[in-house]
């Protein structure tokens, strides 16, 4: 089978007379354990201090228990809402999803942001353009060592620039200039900012599937697979990360192209590439698949014209948000030293593994150059589908990020798997969106390591990080190698078919 084909249309399942009910049920259900993690765990009375979920609990079995629990009732009541959905009508579906969907983040929201500080390291930096009108790019908390709330970029951040694009300075400007010197105040700007983003992600899916033609049965899966996943809700609405908000830009970028509002893909892309920097390998992939799209129908001028209007639009959106500082030397300089960060990665475990077996090889070199390379020429097998297949274009972005995520991301962190989620989004339901959601329960599970088992059993971080990286990503690579699997033997099976057909056909006749 293709790898880029879609599974078979849900349309042949049996409607349930009662599916709707069922679907709200199981949403009304994941709400149970997400209002237990914000009874316990809330960012309201903890705002001032930096901590984390196994300080707040003690590192107790008990709370293990709780958290391995709820995001496992989570997780199972997600899938069986996926396999609801898949029944349904969106008309029918969609009012669970955004309602519950909603709810959901809602109540996350209320959590503090338990497994990283990232909210607070955000506050900081954005306070550094509107207190002190310095660069987050260019200035460090520690710069500031006056200013009080400069203590909760914590002693690990405090010297370190922000890893993020310009766009985002200005995004989170607002925040932090509303919020003044009131803390709490501010974080819960941010998570009204992550929950916003996050709905609107769910909107921009719905619209995107619906321009597909998937506003029949199973149309609302997309949103829901998006909307209701426990790691994007963890990460999203309770932790506060902004790559909810980079996604939405993405998506938009995706519905453009679907919607043949071809001159927008680009600058969409640039704006999400701007917020943050992982959106920049898609941008020649769109850019192969419109070129092919736009000269299939309408040939050279047609070309120059979008080719043009693109590169005005990208120009405009890189113009306001380089603004007011436009120092391309610290976003290079941002991107180099995050660049240098190695952990919590295939990566890492690679270069860790490779110094206890070979001592003095520059491993480091050698893993990074190697993630690279297969990187490259994962993008150039991409961008040599969509020349043959433009209209491939969202599933071969859902790839790209995949593969970078594996082979190229040095720094890994849950919270990204919020990226391949969300393009699973837009794809019919298959192999995709079960990469996607192993990929999220693997990022959730990692947690549990990290924080209970690590403080229970006296291990140094090599070894917690060698147990922890399979644990993330292995479910994910698992489901990949079945995908690849079943596409051989269902290409070897056709060519088989084939072959027995055309020998039938040309037999002598029995006389």
């Amino acid at each position: 089978m293709d790898r880029f084909a879609p599974s078979p249309s849900p349309s042949t399942f049996p409607i349930p007379a009662r599916a709707s009910w069922r679907l709200w049920l199981y949403g009304l259900a994941m709400l149970a354990p997400a209002v237990g993690f914000a009874r316990r765990y809330p960012l309201r009375g903890n705002a001032e201090r930096l901590t984390d979920i196994g300080k707040l609990a003690g590192y107790g079995a008990a709370e293990f228990a709780g958290y391995v629990g709820g995001v496992a009732a989570m997780f199972l009541l997600y899938g069986l809402a996926l396999r609801e959905s898949r029944r349904l009508p969106a008309r029918r579906a969609l009012p669970a999803v955004f309602i519950c969907g909603g709810a959901l983040a809602a109540t996350m929201a209320w959590l503090y942001p338990l497994t990283a500080i990232d909210l607070f390291i955000a506050t900081v930096r954005s306070r550094l353009l509107t207190t002190h009108g310095a660069d987050p790019l260019a200035a460090r908390p520690a710069d500031f060592p006056d200013d009080p709330l400069m203590a909760f970029a914590s002693r690990e951040w405090s010297d370190n620039v922000s890893p993020y694009g310009p766009l985002w300075n200005l995004i989170a400007a607002p925040v932090t200039a509303l919020a003044g010197d009131d803390l709490p105040l501010a974080l819960a700007g941010f998570k009204l900012l992550a929950v916003g983003a996050l709905l609107l992600g769910g909107w921009v899916i719905t619209r995107a599937v619906a321009a597909e033609g998937g506003d029949g049965i199973g149309g609302a899966t997309g949103p829901l697979l998006y909307l209701w996943n426990p790691l994007v809700l963890w990460e999203g609405a309770a932790n506060g990360h902004n790559d909810v908000v980079m996604t939405v830009p993405l998506l938009l970028a995706l519905l453009a192209w679907q919607r043949g509002r071809l001159r927008l893909v680009v600058p969409w892309l640039v704006v999400a590439a701007l917020i943050k920097y992982v959106a920049v390998p898609l941008i020649p992939l769109a850019a192969v698949a419109l070129w092919r799209r736009v000269g299939a129908t309408a040939g050279w001028p047609a070309r120059g014209r979008l080719a043009a209007e693109s590169a005005a639009l990208s120009g405009l959106v890189a113009a306001v948000a380089f603004a007011p500082f436009y120092d391309l030397g610290a976003v290079r300089a941002s991107v180099a030293a995050q660049g240098g960060i190695v952990l919590t990665s295939p990566a890492a475990v690679a270069i860790g593994l490779l110094n206890d077996a070979i001592p003095g090889v520059d491993a480091r070199r050698w893993v990074m150059g190697a993630g690279v390379a297969i990187l490259a020429g994962g993008l150039a097998s991409l961008a040599l589908a969509l020349w043959q297949r433009p209209e491939r274009l969202p599933r071969a972005a859902f790839e790209a990020l995949f593969l970078f995520l594996l082979v190229a991301t040095w720094n890994f962190r849950a919270w990204y798997v919020i990226w391949p989620v969300a393009l699973a989004a837009l794809l019919p339901w298959g192999w995709p969106a079960r990469r996607a959601v192993a990929w999220s329960a693997g990022g959730l599970a990692g947690y549990a390591l990290f924080i209970w088992i690590w403080h229970w059993w006296p291990a140094d971080f090599g070894t917690i990080e060698a147990i922890a990286v399979p644990l993330m990503t292995g479910p994910a690579l698992l489901l990949t190698l079945a995908e690849a699997t079943t596409g051989f033997v269902g290409r070897r099976s056709r060519r088989t078919i084939a072959d027995a057909s055309a020998a039938r056909s040309s037999a002598p006749a029995d006389r």
